[in-house]
């Protein structure tokens, strides 16, 4: 890791705090933000952070905890996502940060299903890289870094949302999304232009994995398909 760049992993934490072991193993962070219902979840969790856990890591990391009382009510997602928010906001202001590029990793396993939840939608609005813990009690060939299993699409979430930035790739993006399967010279016909003009237009998409291609021809992903929805975007 660069010394300009911090990695910063943001965990929701219960009554299991080995969630945590896999992505301190893996990213060897600098922060790590706990979500809990209850300040004695966290206490555990750093316990094991700087004495069993701690041959995971080149330095015990700095923690902060977020408190999200009643993780189980109807509001429980929208008072995570802003303490979430607040984290975020924390480490960014932070004037050690200042310049510094951020890596941040998102947990989905620990604590309640509402606080995954909210986890999973805090990572998306953020556009975030997001993992998931495995257990290592059903998986004792792993190593334990190997246990925090990143999610592609969450991975892909920003090169997809840049990729549509672009006027023509969103042109190509919404025929696909509305008509797909579709061969190349049906998008040709669409744009009215070259085969280069084609090509150069729908390179991004396919890099970014918003589009793959079958026996039949050009198909929106699931991850062009939460990103147009995310945008509110018109079909053509």
């Amino acid at each position: 890791m660069a010394v300009d760049e911090i990695d910063v992993v943001l965990q929701p934490v219960g009554r299991t705090p080995g969630v945590l072991e896999p992505p301190l193993a893996k990213y060897q962070p600098q922060f790590v933000v706990l979500f809990t219902s209850e300040q004695k979840y966290a206490d555990m969790a750093i316990e094991h952070i700087e004495h069993s856990w701690k041959k995971h890591v080149h330095r015990t990391p700095e923690v902060i905890v977020k408190i999200v009382e009643d993780p189980w009510t109807a509001d429980t997602v929208d008072r995570y996502m802003y303490a979430f928010d607040e984290a975020v906001k924390e480490l960014e202001n932070r004037e050690s940060n200042k310049n510094k590029n951020i890596n941040w990793h998102v947990g989905t396993a620990g604590g309640t299903n509402p606080m995954a939840i909210a986890s999973a939608l805090s990572a998306f609005t953020h556009r975030f890289s997001v993992f998931y813990s495995l257990d290592s009690a059903h998986n004792p060939k792993k190593d334990t870094k190997d246990l925090a299993i990143e999610i592609d699409l969450f991975t892909n979430l920003g090169p997809g949302f840049k990729a549509l930035q672009k006027v023509r790739a969103m042109k190509i993006m919404k025929f696909i999304a509305k008509n797909g399967p579709v061969r190349t010279d049906a998008i040709i016909k669409h744009l009215q232009g070259t085969k280069q003009n084609e090509s150069a237009g729908r390179k991004p998409l396919r890099e970014a994995c918003l589009i793959v291609e079958d026996e039949n021809g050009w198909v929106a992903t699931n991850l062009a398909r939460s990103l147009l929805a995310m945008m509110d975007y018109e079909e053509e």
